[in-house]
């Protein structure tokens, strides 16, 4: 089945973005992101004859760790990628954002979204961008994109519907 006939669901949301113009779909993007490990490292631990309080401490010592280089990489995203991004509406097609800077008109945007914070994970994806519906908002619809930075895009939308779900429930 073709990516293109596909349509996925979106949500409203408020997450943060960066993005930059391209001259072309084709160019190989900035943003190379991390394919992620299948298992966190400590699991390893679990078969060893290390002491509970020594994996908990390593384990919490990796997260303080994580942290610290996602708030450096963020630093390092706004030299590569100027255009601060505020994400309204997003799904595995395309999404929704306003931005200060001025856009003039149609054109490609390579952007990346950052779809948690801590720890940081983000996603890339290059695609072309028009003005959208409500004033001061444009459209992207996503053109190239990574399978794993599209299946942390779908994952983000199916958590945060769970959650508008949940809520409902419970209001």
């Amino acid at each position: 089945m073709d990516r293109d006939s596909i349509h996925y669901a979106s949500v409203k949301t408020r997450i943060k973005g960066f993005g930059r113009f391209c001259k072309s779909i084709e160019n190989q993007p900035i943003f190379r992101g991390f394919s992620g490990m299948q298992k966190h490292p400590a699991e390893d631990l679990d078969d060893s004859k290390v002491p509970e309080w020594l994996k908990a401490y390593v384990i919490e010592l990796d997260r303080k760790l994580d942290q610290l280089m996602g708030m450096q990489s963020k630093k390092d995203l706004t030299i590569d990628f100027p255009i601060a991004l505020e994400i309204i509406e997003i799904s595995g097609n395309g999404m929704i954002f306003c931005t200060e800077t001025e856009i003039n008109g149609p054109g490609i945007l390579e952007a990346v979204i950052e779809i948690e914070q801590i720890p940081l994970r983000l996603a890339g994806a290059k695609g072309s961008v028009k003005a959208g519906k409500k004033q001061n908002t444009w459209v992207m619809k996503f053109e190239k994109i990574r399978e794993h930075d599209l299946e942390s895009i779908i994952q983000f939308v199916f958590s945060q519907q769970r959650e508008l779900i949940r809520n409902e429930k419970l209001g």
